[in-house]
Parts: C-alpha cells; sequence; structure tokens
C-alpha cells in the first residue's frame, strides 16, 4: 500500500529506529510486562507450560529465566515425531544479554520441529540441569533409553545429560566437531576426515530415499 510519503536517507533510519522505540519501550521498561506475559500463555493456550524464575536482590525481583513449551507443540511431538531431540544453545545480544536455550525435534517430513525454549542469565551445567529437567516432565519422559538426543559440547550440557538422561543415546553435530578439530589447527585431518564421513552420511540418505 502506497501511503505517498517519501523518507530518503539516513533520515529515514533515524525515524524508523525512533518509531520502534516508541512501539516497544526500553527493555527495563519489556521485563516489567513479563509478570502478564505468562498469564497471557496460559490463558489463550490451555495445557502449556510457562515458568517464569525470579531472585530476590535488595528487595526487587530480578529476572532469572523463563520456559515455554506449547501444549500443541509438545502433543504434536508426541504423536507424530520420532524419539529424537536436539539441544543446543546461544548467546542473545542486547543490552542484558542471557542464553537462549531450544529443544528441537525431527517431524516425519524430516523437518526440524519446536519442542521447548528457554532463555537464562548464563549457560552452565546448573541451568541446563534445569532445562532438562522440565522438558523431561513436560514430555513425560520415563524410559530415557527410548530417546536419542543431538547435542554440541555446550558449557555443562554432557555433565546434565548424565544426571538427567543417564540412559538415553547421546551424539554430536558433526558440523560443531569438525569446527572444534578447525578451531584446534587440524585442518588437513578435518577435511580429511569429516569430509568423508560426510559424503558417507549423505549417500546412506540417498540410498535409503531410492529404496522408498
Amino acid at each position: 500500500m502506497n501511503l505517498g510519503v517519501m523518507c530518503l536517507g539516513i533520515r529515514h533510519a533515524e525515524l524508523k529506529k525512533q518509531a520502534l522505540k516508541n512501539l516497544e519501550l526500553s527493555p527495563e521498561y519489556q521485563f516489567t510486562e513479563l509478570w502478564d506475559y505468562p498469564k497471557e500463555l496460559r490463558s489463550t493456550n490451555p495445557g502449556s507450560t510457562v515458568i517464569l524464575g525470579i531472585n530476590d536482590e535488595n528487595g526487587e525481583n530480578r529476572f532469572e529465566k523463563f520456559y515455554v513449551c506449547f501444549s500443541a507443540m509438545k502433543q504434536g511431538f508426541l504423536e507424530g515425531c520420532r524419539p529424537i531431540i536436539g539441544v543446543d544453545g546461544c548467546h542473545l545480544k542486547g543490552p542484558h544479554g542471557g542464553v537462549f536455550l531450544t529443544a528441537v525435534g525431527v517431524d516425519p517430513n524430516n523437518n526440524l520441529y519446536p519442542i521447548a525454549y528457554a532463555v537464562v542469565q548464563r549457560e552452565n551445567r546448573d541451568t541446563w540441569e534445569w532445562f532438562l529437567t522440565v522438558l523431561k516432565n513436560d514430555l513425560n519422559i520415563s524410559m530415557d533409553e527410548e530417546y536419542t538426543f543431538m547435542l554440541d559440547k555446550q558449557k555443562g550440557l554432557i555433565q546434565a545429560f548424565h544426571v538427567i538422561f543417564s540412559n538415553s543415546a547421546h551424539g554430536f553435530y558433526m558440523r560443531h566437531l569438525h569446527n572444534n578439530f578447525k578451531n584446534a589447527g587440524y585442518m588437513g585431518l578435518s577435511r580429511m576426515h569429516f569430509g568423508k564421513l560426510q559424503d558417507q552420511v549423505q549417500w546412506k540418505n540417498l540410498s535409503s530415499e531410492w529404496k522408498r
């Protein structure tokens, strides 16, 4: 839709930045609205798990962690996805930082299927144990050996798995292993071994698809 309004050059960028600031307000203000967000999610998505964790610092409530697993995504994973779960974490950009934790599955079309996510202050064994414990209860996993987990060597993640999912099969992302070899200075080995392994996996998947 053409509104007949023209903005040129850097002025347009400044106006856009100011408009977004007026709409979203400051990050500090957004944190004060978090108390209403879990209530809204639970009322609009019955059966969903929403956890907001806080710390008491000098009489003030401080954000610590936030977990969400929508009921529809939970039901879809349990009824239509394979017992394979990938977990990973990434750092958030912004004035307050934090770490974004995720759990994803694989649907019947071999696409990634989001299961749950969380935002925590830092990535360590305690936060991963908390995330995995809530996830395990959410999915009603009573027999660890029925599930396979794909993960990276995140801080404290392996130790957390030994505690929460001690009987599950664990695997590592090949791309991350390749990068670890490369960063350690073993460029030749990473190309030789991981290149061959990747070709074998791709050929095996292609043959499997052809047989179907």
